[in-house]
């Protein structure tokens, strides 16, 4: 049986990760397999978006678990599959309050080793460096100064990844896919 590959898509909000997975999808077809992004799944099922610091403690928390259930059921359903993560279980750290009493990890149960071991690949995809470009839409609430700001953390979180890729922005997204598909061509060939 051949091993799985978890392939994790993240960065700051509107870097292109559900559309660049959609469009994997297409193009390597039953060779992978796309697990959703956990955050979308609970906040368009009506999880409630309550700011505050002790809110997003358990926000997070709610987020984090909910991805580790999804990968690895589809795991357990679909072990020969390239799966391509839309988030993982680090990007929490970006969102994780900075005066909190405890670190994200230790709330968990987790620590780094264990996170960093779940995904073979990290593709960080950076988000518009144009305000103009840049879209809020009903699950994405922040700003583009905010936006930027996650995406510094977000990379923080996945600094210790052996095998992270850093995506710039591109004018034409067209050659973000393109900059993507040299990484994934190579990744999911073997």
């Amino acid at each position: 049986m051949k091993k799985f590959k978890r392939i994790v898509f993240t960065g700051g909000p509107s870097g292109g990760k559900t559309s660049l997975i959609e469009i994997a999808q297409r193009r390597y077809g039953p060779k992978v397999f796309s697990v959703p992004e956990a955050a979308t799944i609970l906040y368009g099922g009506g999880f409630p978006r309550v700011a505050g610091d002790i809110a997003m403690r358990h926000i997070q928390r709610a987020i984090y678990f909910t991805v580790k259930e999804l990968e690895d059921m589809f795991l357990e359903l679909e072990n020969n599959k390239v799966f391509l993560c839309d988030r993982g279980t680090l990007d929490s750290i970006a969102y994780w309050p900075v005066n909190s009493d405890m670190d994200f990890l230790s709330s968990v149960g987790s620590n780094m080793e264990k996170e960093i071991s779940r995904y073979d690949l990290v593709i960080h995809l950076r988000p518009p460096k144009k305000t103009d470009v840049y879209q809020i839409s009903q699950t994405r609430i922040e700003d583009h100064r905010k936006a930027l700001e996650l995406d510094k953390k977000t990379e923080k979180a996945w600094e210790n990844h052996p095998k992270r890729f850093i995506i710039e922005d591109e004018p034409d997204f067209l050659k973000k896919v393109e900059n993507v598909f040299k990484i994934l061509d190579e990744e999911i060939r073997r």
